[in-house]
């Protein structure tokens, strides 16, 4: 790709927000001043030099043209969907860790035998301490309903107080909520960045690689010093002597999840919209069963479907259509 080719789709990108038809026009216009740079001989940098950069053309394009309905209805959608999310996403996991989710065990005595008794928010602290956990669906709905004007400083207000809020609670309930926290920062880049530039083939290929890594991290992770053999579950007896212990490794089933998620990463660093909402599913019922498991991985599995549903949203609601 020549210099010129690189230029002029560099300034495309950066018009996105004025119509189809001025932004040929602006194109067909840049493609005649190389064309007569060419016949008089002047070199393509100095013609780029004179022309200024893409996003002084996109800036005074925008002036003389005015932005596209078309272009800020897209990016209208992308950050309700988001912001939605986020709004959804806190609401569930309030509910589930206030009233649901296992938080203290203590040991009874029936019958002589010791029996182990799991008590939530709501049984041990109280209605008022477990409502207080719905605060971060009210941080990540706020956005929604104010003035588009104040979108933006309402929005980074309320991002802010979500991550007080997790950072307050780290050691307790915080950390189940960065799923929120995701979503509404996502929701605010996505908005912007479709307000201008848009997002190309490098956004595409960091989200595949992002949505990729978290289990090809755990499979690096196991083939270090403990190895694993495909299908074949490993316990830690088989590294020590204590001769019990929870599995570790990945078993058949886990091959096909570990599968699907290298699939659909490819499929969005090619571009594909629908693998993004397939992604943002897997993630959501990722989330899902981290709050209704109440094992020790619980809190890893809500990460996980946050981290898979925000890749995935941000994608689906960003990628141009594809067959």
């Amino acid at each position: 790709m020549t210099t010129e080719d690189e230029y002029l789709r560099s300034v495309e990108r950066m018009l996105r927000r004025i119509d189809a038809a001025h932004r040929a026009s602006v194109l067909d216009d840049l493609r005649g001043h190389f064309a007569d740079a060419e016949d008089a001989g002047r070199p393509v940098e100095e013609t780029i030099r004179g022309l200024g950069t893409p996003e002084e053309i996109a800036e005074r394009a925008s002036e003389e043209f005015g932005g596209s309905d078309e272009v800020d209805a897209a990016a209208e959608r992308a950050w309700r969907v988001l912001q939605g999310a986020a709004t959804v996403s806190a609401l569930i996991i309030g509910v589930a860790v206030g009233f649901i989710v296992p938080t203290h065990t203590i040991a009874t005595s029936e019958g002589g035998d010791s029996v182990l008794q799991h008590l939530t928010i709501l049984q041990n602290d109280g209605l008022w301490v477990a409502l207080l956990l719905l605060i971060p669906a009210v941080f990540a709905a706020v956005p929604l309903v104010v003035a588009r004007a104040a979108r933006i400083a309402v929005a980074v207000i309320c991002g802010m107080l979500l991550i007080a809020v997790s950072l307050i609670a780290v050691f307790t309930v915080g950390e189940f909520f960065l799923p929120v926290l995701l979503l509404s920062w996502a929701s605010l880049i996505v908005w912007a960045r479709l307000r201008g530039s848009g997002f190309g083939r490098g956004w595409r290929i960091a989200g595949g690689v992002l949505a990729a890594a978290p289990v090809l991290l755990s499979i690096g992770s196991l083939v270090g010093p403990f190895g694993f053999e495909f299908g074949q579950r490993r316990r830690y007896a088989d590294y020590s002597e204590v001769g019990s212990g929870p599995s570790i490794g990945i078993e058949a089933p886990g091959w096909l999840l570990v599968g699907a998620i290298v699939a659909l990463a490819v499929l969005i660093a090619i571009g594909y919209r629908w693998a993004g909402w397939a992604l943002a599913a897997v993630g959501f019922v990722a989330l899902i069963t981290g709050l209704v498991a109440g094992s020790l991985l619980a809190l890893l599995f809500v990460w996980l479907g946050g981290w898979w549903l925000t890749i995935g949203l941000a994608h689906a609601v960003t990628a141009s259509r594809r067959a």
